[in-house]
């Protein structure tokens, strides 16, 4: 839950810095370097409690964000309440990715191929 909880706050932080799509990339690259277990569902998760956080923020100080929603969803032809879900899901996507991407080449990760059980295999069908 740390995990989940350190990504959101620094997703949160890069966005106030105006890097909205590249926090969550590289939160994601940091979870699943150092903790490869799970890492794209962590990061999912530190994705949408980040800019959920964000847009509860928003509606907390009176933005107009469900107007905003509604409007910008009648010009699109979508109902209102997609572009809420669509803010979450878009950092999710990035950081899940990116987490998923780099748990390939963590150094944490672990040995998840029994070479001398495919050797065993390979060589019992020669």
């Amino acid at each position: 839950m740390r995990v989940i909880l350190a990504g959101a706050a620094a997703m949160v932080v890069g966005t106030w810095l105006r890097l909205p799509t590249l926090s969550p990339i590289i939160v994601g690259i940091v979870i699943g370097l150092g903790w490869p277990q799970r890492a794209a569902r962590r990061a999912a998760l530190a994705g949408v409690v980040a800019w959920g956080g964000l847009l509860l923020a928003a509606l907390a100080r009176g933005d107009a964000v469900g107007g905003l929603g509604v409007t910008l969803g009648a010009a699109m032809g979508v109902p209102g309440w997609v572009l809420p879900i669509v803010t979450l899901v878009y950092p999710a996507v990035l950081a899940a990715s990116a987490a998923w991407l780099a748990h390939l080449v963590s150094p944490f990760r672990g040995s998840s191929l029994d070479a001398g059980a495919v050797i065993a295999q390979v060589s019992s069908h020669s």
